[in-house]
């Protein structure tokens, strides 16, 4: 085995062992629980589990993620669905990966870096969709732009959009990258004519347009004029394309209803732009300063330049990531093969650019025994770190969600009433079929509603009147909050739970 494919492997199984963590996303029961329902019922058209909004209509556009995880969670219940996701994400920065110049060691660096700053959504939730398909999308289009395939290798494309759309709203995603690319290589095109009508003549023929091949070459890297429109075709009926789901012609509109919820803008830690005082956004920060900076060196020494889709795709992802910080993974997924073509048209000439070369005999019999003791040692280590995480997943939920909590409540008939409980614990009370006053379905509610539940959970002026209003009986929430704090000084309500991690308080009317 030689240096390079040694890096490769433990490339690889880095990759795969850093998908593998807890089970801890909020929204992973709701899921889980709705797809259930779709598999035994079909898909649900308006609200099942809250008792406040049971009439809002529920636009259902992650219904084959859910089916998904429900089927491979009744197969490998919550073990299965930490490993299925992990290879989600391993799979998606392995096409990434597959994308990038200067493989193995340049590439590896750059997509680790990449790998790094989008872990910070990680987990078993269908945006990990969203990661894969935008990496398979790019993955596909640069390999027409470099020649390693056949422009109508494209006519996917509008059938992953089908798949895409079904399994999360963020199929715009790749309707957006492909209006990228299209905008970019007619501008590069535009551009290389400009170009080509400066070249002095040198015959009585110079003045006819160069042939499409010719216009191609001027950058060395992209499509000609038939790729590009086929380019176009192709964008096109994706977004058509995007109308084959349950929902039709409504998901056109749907994320950008989302996109302008105000509610979920403010108040979900996702949404808001990265803080970086914090050090889980620092490796966002380099990637975007590696790109910038790769640029600036390209120009400086006369490289190839980073073509125009490319400093589009860049800055806007950019842009999008700097703005929420749910958009940092795709950046990521389209930043990487960017800043590895731009850095390695900088470098590949250098000794660091000669490492990349096969070597030019096989090494000696103890180097490859050396390098696969390695391999084994790294596969031994990946699975006793997953086993590790398996193992304390359970745990790890009971620290994070109130199962003592709906346990009490069960026990004492509580848990059919009309609860108060935290936003983000609305998602594993539906898991236990409690029914709930919120939940992370941000769009179900609107944002009318979940302004009407910070009311309380902020206490608010009057923040006692949603749960008159709703015939609030008990009040689950983490111990310590300031409403909690209120509820335990109001002489209309008592705790009669409390441990490390939540505390329940009911009305005392309601136990005379």
């Amino acid at each position: 085995m030689t240096a390079q494919r040694l890096f490769v492997a433990l490339f690889i199984i880095t990759l795969l062992t850093m998908g593998i963590r807890e089970s801890l996303d909020p929204d992973m029961w709701w899921h889980l629980r709705t797809g259930e329902y779709i598999i035994e019922s079909g898909i649900p058209r308006q609200d099942l589990f809250s008792y406040t909004v049971p009439e809002n209509r529920w636009v259902t556009h992650e219904w084959l993620s859910q089916v998904i995880m429900w089927v491979v969670y009744s197969v490998g219940g919550l073990p299965g669905l930490v490993l299925f996701f992990a290879g989600v994400i391993g799979l998606t920065f392995g096409l990434v990966y597959l994308c990038c110049a200067g493989r193995p060691y340049l590439a590896g660096f750059i997509v680790f870096l990449a790998a790094v700053a989008s872990a910070i959504t990680w987990g078993v939730r269908p945006q990990m969709f969203n990661m894969l398909f935008m990496a398979l999308f790019v993955f596909l289009v640069e390999r027409v732009r470099t020649g390693r395939y056949s422009p109508r290798v494209m006519w996917l494309l509008p059938v992953l959009t089908i798949v895409w759309v079904n399994l999360h709203s963020g199929y715009l995603l790749g309707v957006v990258l492909l209006a990228t690319y299209f905008v970019g290589e007619i501008a590069e095109q535009w551009l290389a004519s400009r170009k080509a009508a400066h070249i002095p003549p040198q015959s009585s023929d110079d003045h006819q347009p160069l042939p499409k091949q010719e216009m191609a070459a001027v950058n060395d890297y992209g499509m000609d004029r038939d790729g590009i429109r086929l380019l176009g075709l192709v964008t096109f009926f994706c977004f058509l394309a995007a109308a084959l789901n349950p929902n039709g012609i409504e998901l056109w509109i749907y994320p950008f209803e989302t996109l302008g919820s105000t509610a979920m803008q403010t108040y979900i830690q996702e949404w808001r732009p990265p803080d970086f005082h914090f050090v889980i956004f620092w490796p966002f920060a380099a990637l975007i300063a590696l790109g910038i900076s790769g640029w600036l060196v390209a120009f400086r020494q006369r490289k190839t330049p980073p073509t125009i889709a490319e400093m589009l795709l860049f800055l806007g992802t950019a842009a999008a990531g700097l703005l929420s910080a749910r958009h940092i993974p795709l950046f990521a997924v389209v930043a990487a093969p960017v800043v590895c073509r731009t850095w390695w048209m900088s470098l590949k000439n250098t000794s660091f650019g000669r490492l990349h070369r096969p070597p030019a005999r096989k090494p000696p019999l103890i180097i490859s025994l050396a390098s696969w003791l390695v391999v084994c040692v790294a596969v031994v280590a990946a699975a006793a770190w997953a086993f590790t995480i398996l193992a304390q997943n359970e745990e790890k939920i009971a620290e994070t969600y109130p199962v003592a909590a709906v346990d009490y409540l069960e026990a004492n008939g509580l848990h059919e009433a009309r609860g108060y409980n935290r936003y983000d614990w609305g998602g594993y009370l539906i898991w236990r079929e409690v029914p709930v006053f919120v939940d992370g379905r941000a769009d179900v509610y609107a944002d009318p509603f979940l302004f009407y539940y910070l009311q309380t959970f902020e206490v608010q002026e009057d923040w006692q009147e949603p749960l008159d209003e709703y015939e609030v009986t008990y009040v689950l929430m983490n111990r310590s909050s300031p409403l909690g704090t209120l509820l335990a000084a109001s002489s209309e309500w008592q705790e009669v739970y409390q441990d490390d991690l939540a505390e329940i308080y009911i009305r005392r009317d309601s136990t005379d």
